[in-house]
């Protein structure tokens, strides 16, 4: 387990620690600030890794440095914006408490590649109300204002599911997946603490397409299996995506050749047995799912 002063606790395997080394400073930036993020947030240290074998067990989260590069990092500023606002508002114990962050070890507190990014980001903040700021000598101390924490409310509200401990799986009912959903996506759900929903099994008055759209918008994240590519489960990933709703991506190994082009590129747990549906679904979860 390494211990960073900019990144926090985590663990690596020696080819990841390579990768990383071997990387650029763009995709080192990216880590850096996913796991310094993820230290705020109070989740437990995480294990990088350049490649998950089908059936791997930890005790420990795991991710991989490709996944953290392509699809947990803001790829636009206003979303880098509102994630830096959450850092400091995480680090903050009451309004107008000024907090000091070190230049040389909080740039991903940030999100930022470099001085230049984090002197930029910092300012656009404070041009927008959000913070004050004073630089002096390789440190820059923090205050949020008014307009700040009053953003911070905005985004906590909007996002209100958040506090949910539903998750709603969005798969084939089909009864050649009855173990996959009982040993598999029920099971991991139900360790990492959550409660999984599978519409076909609530009790409801709704028309289904209704009861789907408010179970989903009550949820914490979707889980969208592909095995059988039925259309509803696109248009429920696409759904939660819409508004704002993690989504993580399975299918079954032997089918994950067919799924549509337009989601192809997401990182699928291409799971090849309930045991190992079980054991990726929970770390990946427990890995990307903020508790």
């Amino acid at each position: 387990m390494c211990t960073c002063p900019a990144c926090g606790k985590y663990g690596a395997s020696s080819p990841a620690l390579q990768a990383l080394k071997d990387g650029s400073d763009g995709d080192r930036a990216k880590v850096s600030a996913f796991l310094r993020e993820r230290s705020l947030q109070g989740e437990q240290p995480i294990i990088l890794l350049t490649e998950i074998s089908p059936g791997a067990k930890s005790e420990k989260p795991i991710i991989t440095i490709a996944e953290i590069i392509k699809e947990r990092s803001p790829s636009l500023i206003s979303d880098r914006l509102d994630r830096i606002l959450k850092n400091i508002h995480r680090s903050s114990k009451f309004p107008g408490e000024r907090l000091r962050f070190n230049v040389a070890t909080d740039k991903p507190v940030f999100f930022a590649e470099n001085d230049e990014a984090m002197l930029f980001l910092a300012k656009t903040l404070e041009q927008k109300g959000l913070v004050s700021l004073s630089w002096t000598s390789g440190t820059v101390d923090v205050t949020l204002t008014e307009a700040g924490w009053n953003r911070i409310a905005e985004l906590e509200i909007s996002k209100s599911w958040t506090n949910s401990n539903q998750v709603f799986v969005a798969m084939w009912f089909d009864a050649s997946l009855a173990n996959a959903w009982e040993h598999g996506f029920a099971k991991a759900c139900n360790a990492a603490g959550y409660k999984a929903l599978r519409v076909d099994l609530k009790e409801h008055n709704e028309k289904i397409c209704d009861a789907i759209i408010a179970e989903i918008r009550k949820s914490r994240f979707v889980v969208a299996d592909f095995t059988g590519h039925r259309g509803g489960v696109y248009f429920e990933a696409g759904y939660a995506l819409g508004l704002g709703i993690p989504v993580i991506w399975t299918c079954r190994k032997n089918e994950l050749d067919k799924t549509h082009f337009d989601t192809r590129q997401y990182n699928h747990i291409d799971w090849e047995s309930e045991e190992d549906l079980f054991v990726r679904l929970k770390n990946r979860i427990a890995a990307t799912i903020p508790s």
